[in-house]
């Protein structure tokens, strides 16, 4: 399969997709928790990089 006819693909399924279902395969992929928000093990708020940041130049 090339990658134009994965690319329609993927375009197709995603337009039919509910949301329900959508939510279904972030949380699946590990994008969302159980309670629909970003998994911490992956993604970070911009208050903890910025701490982070601030910790590593002392």
């Amino acid at each position: 399969m090339s990658i134009y006819e994965l690319t329609q693909k993927v375009k197709t399924a995603g337009q039919t997709r509910t949301h329900e279902q959508r939510i279904k395969l972030l949380k699946d992929a590990h994008v969302l928790d159980s309670k629909g928000r970003f998994d911490e093990r992956f993604f970070r708020s911009s208050k903890t990089c910025d701490a982070q940041t601030s910790s590593d130049k002392t």
